[in-house]
């Protein structure tokens, strides 16, 4: 076969209409975020009673058991990138979701902190891993015209579990008592993960990996068939070349600085916020409470509002417009907007704080607009900008400079709260942002309507 007729395979997928195979796709890579968003964010409503109940007094512990997980993510997402380009997207897939499920039933059952901080880095491990394998086997499956939609899509669903984690806390102190709550928070995150794990270990291997990185061809047809119903012969493999990562990377440096930076700064925001969102509830006054169950089910209840209202909307709000406005407009739009709620919080932080429906609709406007943005995006860039061979590598890197901007962040908000005031770390977060769009200006490419060989300018297949 020539490279011709090796690329009218893959031509078959770019043109084929979504249908089933697409949407059990979605469902069973999203299931993955969702469970990802539940475990990282739950964390949120369930620090408060874990400083009560470990007795922690200090920000410096505070900070590592809330970004533990993310240091985790870290190391997940790099590791998981390099194994999956080297061996196959399908022979790790599903692995990281059984990580996520032992270690969210260790951290529950946690007898110290320190236990507690090392099972939940470990469980990060599963998370981080999520990140490059879901999004770049998804990539690979979908279709030109709604690739940027399924991508999403996926994406989207940790909306949901944003908001089924902030629901499972409300309920969870309502019912419980605290040292239970806590206890069921963190474990529960077991469930939905373990519900996709068989069906992730019989997903087929993607056809851009078969042949681009296999170069078997008749996998490929096999896959392009279960896909898009058309048959066609082939020979059973094709010659490929497989050039070295460090020569790749050095080619795609520029967009690596724009994937990774633009995620590094985009995660800094959204994780150190949302993971510490009782602690900028608490400051405006709107988880306070007698009783430390009161002030959780205040918390639970913000982060819910907070979900319902801005986060998951946003989510979906980008499911609707990336194949038409395109990556980059939103991304930078995503930032600035970000960037100008945080300074408008930082300069009026006084009078918002007595006029709490006008804070509820700037904060919100940071997560609406990152959602819309640069949450979504940067997930989608390096599953687009990279060629097959280090497209999990690229998209890891990625994924694991965003997580360890997460966790410093994470770690450091409530230090830097604690001697700044909320009003500096505020005004940090804006130029963080703004910092973001002009990363994203000038280092990445629009990639909407271009097929993923050419949004990524890889050679044909030899």
């Amino acid at each position: 076969m020539d490279k011709s007729n090796a690329s009218e395979l893959l031509g078959m997928m770019d043109q084929a209409p979504s249908g089933r195979f697409h949407l059990k796709t979605i469902l069973v890579a999203g299931m993955g975020f969702f469970t990802d968003a539940y475990d990282l964010f739950i964390l949120g409503t369930a620090l408060p009673i874990i400083e009560a109940v470990f007795h922690v007094t200090d920000s410096t512990t505070v900070g590592l058991i809330g970004a533990s997980a993310l240091f985790g993510a870290f190391v997940g997402a790099i590791l998981f990138g390099q194994i999956a380009d080297r061996i196959g997207r399908k022979a790790v897939y599903g692995i990281e979701l059984m990580i996520m499920v032992v270690f969210a039933l260790v951290s529950a059952f946690s007898v110290n902190v320190p236990m507690l901080i090392a099972s939940r880095f470990l469980l990060g491990i599963g998370v981080g891993g999520d990140y490059p394998i879901s999004s770049t086997l998804m990539s690979e499956y979908a279709n030109v015209k709604n690739r940027g939609r399924m991508v999403s899509m996926v994406f989207a669903m940790q909306g949901f579990g944003l908001l089924f984690g902030a629901l499972v806390g409300l309920v969870s102190v309502h019912v419980m008592s605290t040292d239970i709550a806590w206890r069921f928070m963190l474990g529960f995150g077991a469930v939905p993960a373990l519900s996709v794990v068989y069906l992730r270990r019989k997903i087929s291997e993607t056809p851009r990996y078969s042949l681009h990185v296999k170069g078997d061809v008749k996998e490929t047809a096999k896959v392009v068939k279960e896909v898009t119903g058309k048959e066609e012969a082939v020979p059973e493999t094709v010659s490929v070349s497989s050039p070295r990562y460090g020569s790749l990377l050095r080619k795609y440096w520029v967009f690596l600085i724009g994937t990774a930076g633009s995620w590094f700064l985009f995660d800094m925001a959204f994780y150190g916020t949302s993971i510490n969102n009782g602690l900028f509830l608490t400051s405006f006054g709107l988880a306070g409470g007698a009783t430390l169950t009161a002030k959780i089910q205040n918390i639970a209840l913000g982060n819910a509002v907070i979900a319902l209202a801005f986060e998951v909307p946003g989510y979906w709000i980008a499911v609707g417009l990336i194949d038409k406005v395109g990556r980059k407009a939103l991304q930078w739009i995503g930032f600035l907007v970000m960037g100008l709620a945080y300074l408008i919080i930082a300069l009026r932080l006084g009078y918002l704080q007595t006029v709490l429906p006008l804070f509820l609709v700037v904060y919100g406007a940071s997560f609406l607009f990152g959602n819309i943005g640069p949450n979504t995006t940067t997930f989608i860039f390096p599953t687009e900008l990279y060629p097959t061979q280090i497209r999990t590598t690229g998209h890891g890197i990625s994924a694991g400079a965003a997580k360890f901007g997460a966790g410093i962040f994470t770690f450091l908000i409530p230090v830097l709260t604690a001697s700044l005031g909320t009003s500096s770390v505020v005004g940090l977060l804006a130029m963080i942002s703004f910092i973001g769009t002009i990363l994203t200006l000038i280092t990445l490419k629009e990639t909407k309507g271009k097929s993923l060989e050419e949004a990524s300018g890889q050679a044909n297949v030899s």
